[in-house]
């Protein structure tokens, strides 16, 4: 099979052995290796692709491979099934980070050791975890997609050399 036969309009509904059936066996070790550590030019070397001087030809070897659509689609069907097999779904992911900001949400007693008795005493404080529930915020802001950032639309009427053209004549 060809990898410009890949449909990758389906491939977020296909198995890594599916669209895998289109790829490289080196593509294929690429992504898997890549997964391990995110380094793409040692993953492209562990692949089994040349280094080159100074990693320079396992360095473009990846980036070739991370900006092909079909093997980008490959890796994305295996963190998917990764993630499924640990029962990481988007809504189970969602549940444990309101499950976390909870937890960092509840107020707890500050207590002091007291010298005298031995024992931690309650200073009548109470704190929580800010920096949890700041990140566990965080995570489910970006995981619902509140993150992303607004498009807009922009008509324009001129064109760029139009508008350089205009600046050129009131310069001179």
């Amino acid at each position: 099979m060809r990898k410009k036969d890949l449909d990758l309009t389906k491939a977020e509904t296909m198995s890594s052995a599916e669209i895998g059936r289109y790829l490289k066996d080196k593509e294929k070790s690429f992504c898997r290796e890549y997964l391990a550590d995110q380094n793409g030019t040692q993953a492209a070397i562990r692949a089994g692709y040349k280094p080159g001087k100074n990693n320079a030809s396992a360095a473009v070897q990846a980036a070739r491979m991370l900006r092909d659509p079909a093997v980008s689609a490959y890796r994305k069907a295996l963190i998917r099934e990764t993630l499924s097999d640990k029962d990481l779904t988007r809504e189970n992911i969602g549940l444990k980070y309101a499950e976390i900001l909870d937890r960092c949400m509840q107020k707890e007693a500050v207590k002091e050791f007291d010298r005298a008795s031995g024992e931690w005493i309650e200073t009548g404080e109470w704190q929580f975890n800010a920096k949890g529930a700041t990140r566990a915020l965080d995570g489910l802001v970006k995981l619902l997609g509140y993150a992303a950032p607004e498009k807009h639309e922009v008509q324009v009427s001129q064109s760029f050399e139009s508008v350089i053209d205009e600046e050129d004549l009131n310069d001179g």
